[in-house]
């Protein structure tokens, strides 16, 4: 059988068409996951989507912490969550690309609902001040603004068990929790019918 040099010089093209594809599509995903999950010091452990997180069951209350607002003073959770009829705490970070996607549909939420009582406690994963308020200024995001600047160690992620951002917990004005992980359309249609709708 005899193969010639453009054959040759096909398949190697192909091979390496082939290993630059490889390449590429595990830097997606590496690039993909590595913003929105918490770095892992034990095995993963499944998480539950958001339409699994929807609803709880039982009535967990938030209770109260203290958080660092923008201006570096500590406030009382349950002091803003009463100020509300329903309340959004929203974990995000100015370097998660997901939370960023994500912010112009919070955004409309919180505009269409806000006189309705609708109230969002940002609480961010940042490390670096300038990065975070630079991005609440760039993405228009008028709700009061929280961060220990500690990244994954914040305290209010670490107390309710946030392993990926963006997150959502959904509570009443008593800090009851109404729904965790909620996104998207799943979070303006729990909020529309918390509220009343549009």
């Amino acid at each position: 059988m005899r193969v010639s040099a453009t054959s040759i010089l096909y398949n190697s093209e192909i091979r390496n068409y082939m290993k630059n594809g490889k390449l590429i599509l595990i830097g997606l995903v590496a690039l993909l996951t590595a913003c929105g999950s918490k770095p892992q010091k034990q095995p993963a452990t499944e998480t539950a989507t958001p339409q699994e997180e929807q609803a709880t069951t039982s009535q967990e209350n938030v209770g109260d912490m203290k958080i660092t607002d923008m201006n570096r003073d500590r406030v009382s959770l349950a002091e803003e969550i009463a100020k509300n009829k329903i309340t959004i705490i929203d974990f995000w970070a100015s370097w998660c690309g997901p939370c960023r996607q994500e912010m112009p549909l919070v955004v409309k939420l919180y505009e269409g609902h806000k006189t309705q009582g609708l109230g969002i406690i940002g609480i961010s994963l940042d490390e670096d001040y300038d990065a975070w308020s630079q991005a609440i200024k760039a993405m228009n995001m008028s709700w009061p603004q929280f961060s220990d600047l500690r990244g994954w160690d914040d305290n209010a992620a670490q107390r309710f068990g946030v392993t990926a951002i963006p997150h959502t917990i959904v509570v009443d004005q008593q800090g009851n929790i109404l729904a965790r992980g909620l996104r998207g359309e799943a979070l303006h249609d729990f909020i529309d019918q918390q509220l009343g709708g549009h």
